[in-house]
């Protein structure tokens, strides 16, 4: 993969690297406000995130790109959520709270159906709850919608879909025919299939969430988005720019 896609690779490890930078210089900005519910939100959406960028990381330069698409859709779906709590700061905390909500509500029924009690069964107003909740928006395609990120939703994460639900297109991509048909030999040795999809989906995901976190802490970003944005333009043109 390194020679295959040096300059996809070489652009992602200097956007998290960017990325990661921004972080440490405006660490002391990200704190955690009892009384503001989008704090624990955006910060516990990015730290799952920059897990997560690093798993997809070594995954597609490992050659393993069907897997990195499984993570890199969940990413998309992330950075959705984030974009949709945090792009109207009037309505950052009531979002924040259903997010919340729907969480709680998610793991209570999980808890329900495995014979277990959730650790605020007694704490929590489970009407309440159930109530904000249902509050949340059902759809992803409505929340990347409100969060203007349309295309992440219908690009990365509608054809991500594909390698995570292991329909037919995903799944047959693993076999190849040989002797008209007589023998087949399983793929399953790592290849350069999808890696570059995966790493585009990482880069663009990692911009606009560590924009979207910084947005919401007031980071001085300094012009690291600007540089993220050339750095992936640059790796990864459009076809017209390609022509």
């Amino acid at each position: 993969m390194k020679k295959q896609l040096s300059e996809q690779l070489t652009a992602c490890d200097s956007v998290l690297s960017l990325v990661d930078d921004l972080y440490r210089r405006n660490l002391a900005k990200v704190v955690l406000d009892p009384s503001r519910c989008a704090t624990m939100a955006v910060a516990s959406l990015y730290g799952k995130a920059r897990k997560q960028m690093k798993a997809i990381h070594i995954l597609a330069s490992s050659g393993y790109g069907e897997d990195a698409m499984i993570l890199a859709r969940s990413l998309t779906n992330l950075c959705i959520d984030l974009g949709y709590i945090t792009t109207e700061p009037a309505q950052t905390e009531t979002r924040a709270r259903r997010w919340i909500a729907n969480g709680r509500v998610q793991r209570r029924k999980f808890s329900r159906r495995v014979g277990t009690t959730p650790p605020d069964e007694a704490t929590v107003d489970w009407g309440k709850e159930e109530a904000l909740a249902d509050e949340w928006p059902k759809t992803i395609d409505k929340r990347a919608e409100v969060a203007g990120l349309e295309n992440f939703y219908n690009l990365p994460y509608r054809h991500g879909s594909s390698c995570e639900h292991s329909d037919s297109w995903s799944a047959t991509s693993f076999l190849e025919l040989n002797n008209v048909g007589k023998t087949v030999d399983m793929l399953t040795a790592p290849s350069d299939r999808f890696v570059d999809l995966a790493l585009l989906t990482l880069a663009c995901c990692t911009a606009e969430i560590a924009s979207r976190f910084g947005n919401f802490y007031e980071f001085d970003f300094a012009g690291v988005n600007e540089e993220m944005a050339e750095l992936v333009r640059r790796a990864f043109p459009l076809e017209e720019e390609r022509s």
